[in-house]
């Protein structure tokens, strides 16, 4: 039972004194459901012609409208401070949506990321006018998407669907329903921060599971 025990205690406190550290900065140890029930992904494809789901996988969603090369600064500056942190996790994927009328500018985009960055989580999903509207609306944000079907926030999907941010339960902050890709302070002092909390929050419940198991096994 001892060693049990000591198996518990050194998977476990890495991960508690994280939090604990977390939680100064965020006062929250669980980064903040905004909205349980969000819009799938059904109606759109990636550029090869393949279907995503949200469910149990960590998905950021960014908008790249009708123009995606005009918005190159807002996909170089989410690849390079979020995509890049992050990708090597199993269960991590970006996803940007785009009209139509965006897949010329895209796929100039994807050949140049490929040159340096290994893309195989980066998803650009195609679909209808209605769907992107429906899709963004369905967040459940106080966001809007522009004219052209773009947006400048991007979003944390958590492997239940559902949308993460942060919740105005800290008088010193409002609502987080998305993170602006423009300002590179907001998405390496904000959006990392948040992204490492939902990790955390998912391999705290993975080693409490296994540790149960190791409990369970070990009486039997």
């Amino acid at each position: 039972m001892a060693k049990y025990s000591v198996l518990i205690i050194l998977f476990a406190l890495p991960l508690v004194a994280y939090l604990f550290f977390l939680q100064g900065k965020h006062n929250f140890d669980t980064l903040p459901v905004i909205n349980e029930e969000i819009g799938t992904l059904e109606n759109f494809k990636t550029l090869e012609g393949r279907k995503l789901q949200l469910k149990d996988s960590i998905t950021i969603i960014t908008f790249l409208g009708n123009h995606p090369y005009e918005r190159l600064g807002h996909v170089s500056n989410v690849n390079e401070k979020i995509y890049k942190e992050f990708h090597k996790f199993d269960t991590f994927q970006l996803v940007a949506i785009l009209p139509e009328a965006g897949v010329e500018d895209v796929q100039e985009i994807k050949n140049q990321m490929a040159e340096t960055t290994d893309i195989s989580d980066f998803h650009f999903l195609v679909g209808d006018d209605s769907d992107i509207l429906k899709f963004f609306d369905d967040l459940g944000s106080d966001l809007e998407l522009n004219k052209d079907l773009s947006s400048d926030y991007a979003f944390i999907i958590d492997k239940s669907a559902s949308l993460r941010g942060r919740d105005d339960n800290d008088p010193e902050e409002s609502i987080i329903y998305g993170y602006d890709t423009s300002s590179i302070p907001a998405l390496q002092k904000v959006m990392v921060d948040d992204v490492r909390v939902l990790l955390a929050e998912y391999r705290f419940a993975f080693k409490k599971n296994r540790d149960q198991k190791i409990q369970k096994d070990g009486k039997g």
